[in-house]
């Protein structure tokens, strides 16, 4: 597993790599203080991030799903937060850009309408603009597990023509002290029991409510979102249906959410097994007298935790990589996109437990990174799909494999 291995992958890496010490330096102060890094956002904008996976018909850089893992862990080295709220964006329009392409060979009216997409993708381009889909509500949970939304579309009319009125509160809208483009789906109050999915500028229809105080990736600016009388059209909408959970064992899975959130996780860990393999080399307690990094047992905590980030990150990065090679058969991928989310999530987690052990006692000191790495790695389990659901799938698939086995004879 050789990385990178084309001079574009290394150019992305080379962008997101020269964010990392400033994004480091600040990283304590925010997560002490809970506070959003907008100085972060700023340099982000400079460096072009944001066109990062913007075709390149509309001037982007055009990104597939494994470059953009790639960049995404670089990025999460130098702070988790701020590659955790950028990374919405990305799979947001990395995502998206398949849909539109499949939408305009099919005349398929069910996704982005293209003059739509074109605009939200040339803002990003021109100016830096940030989109982010926020879907989680109090009462209905995560989306991903299905149910109608409380926030509602009311249709009414306006000079002769159809628009709707959303009102509603979101929660876990990461990003949002930064957002250009809020992504909010909502009941339709037309009767029909659909839901739909709106694009819609910000503006004074959105109160940040500033409710994000968690114990892990505390500068995600991930607060409540209250949209009050929020008019759109129908140019705005992203496709209606029925609510029905999105990750089942049958429909592909979200890859681009996966694979690149994921990848945030592995590079907080990867931070951290960096951190405590350079403690260790310049740790001399005056009763050993000598580096504590010549300890074998050091040494085979360091193994440990670097074991699990090469067994994660060669199935992270194979994952992305069919999907992008093999896109005829992203039906089959699911169980491998499962996978690498339960793995790298899980393995990231306990990569970073090796790495506290390797530090010990001053590892629980703020003065430290580690205990920030460790807080931070943890909310990666609680992102669709999660261990449980994941599980289930997979001994599902089994016994159908079976089943198919003995009806076969």
């Amino acid at each position: 597993m050789l990385f990178p291995r084309t001079k574009r992958q290394q150019r992305f890496i080379d962008v997101a790599s020269s964010l990392i010490p400033a994004l480091r330096e600040r990283a304590a102060q925010h997560d002490r203080d809970g506070s959003f890094p907008h100085e972060n956002f700023a340099d982000i904008r400079r460096a072009g991030l944001p066109a990062l996976v913007v075709p390149k018909e509309f001037g982007g850089w055009g990104a597939n799903l494994l470059e953009s893992t790639l960049t995404m862990e670089t990025l999460a080295q130098g702070d988790g937060s701020t590659a955790l709220s950028f990374v919405m964006h990305v799979q947001v329009i990395g995502g998206s850009a398949a849909t539109v392409a499949g939408a305009a060979a099919k005349a398929d009216r069910g996704s982005w309408p293209q003059a739509l997409f074109a605009q939200v993708c040339r803002d990003a381009v021109e100016r830096g603009a940030l989109i982010n889909s926020v879907a989680t509500e109090p009462n209905l949970g995560s989306p991903s597990r299905g149910g109608l939304p409380e926030t509602t579309a009311e249709p009414v009319q306006e000079n002769g023509e159809r628009a709707w009125r959303i009102n509603g509160l979101k929660t876990f809208a990461s990003l949002s002290p930064e957002m250009d483009y809020f992504i909010i789906p909502a009941a339709l109050q037309d009767g029909s029991g659909h839901v739909a999915r709106f694009v819609i500028p910000a503006g004074p229809h959105f109160e940040i409510i500033e409710t994000w105080d968690a114990f892990g990736m505390r500068a995600t600016g991930s607060h409540d979102l209250k949209i009050v009388n929020a008019r759109v059209t129908d140019e705005q909408m992203i496709g209606r249906g029925a609510p029905s959970p999105g990750t089942t064992g049958k429909a592909p899975a979200n890859a681009w959410f996966i694979c690149t959130v994921g990848a945030v996780y592995l590079g907080v860990a990867q931070a951290a097994l960096d951190f405590a393999a350079g403690y260790a080399a310049k740790r001399v307690p005056t009763a050993l007298g000598k580096p504590i990094a010549e300890l074998e047992s050091i040494q085979r905590r360091l193994g440990q935790a670097e074991l699990l980030l090469l067994q994660a990150r060669a199935l992270l990065y194979n994952t992305a990589n069919d999907w992008d090679e093999c896109s005829e058969r992203r039906d089959e991928l699911t169980p491998a996109v499962l996978a690498a989310k339960f793995t790298v999530t899980n393995n990231a987690i306990e990569a970073v437990d090796h790495a506290v052990r390797v530090v010990g006692g001053a590892s629980m000191s703020r003065s430290l990174p580690l205990e920030r790495y460790l807080r931070d790695v943890r909310p990666g389990l609680f992102h669709p799909v999660n261990d449980d659901q994941a599980l289930t799938i997979f001994g599902r698939n089994a016994l159908k494999r079976i089943s198919a086995m003995a009806d076969g004879r």
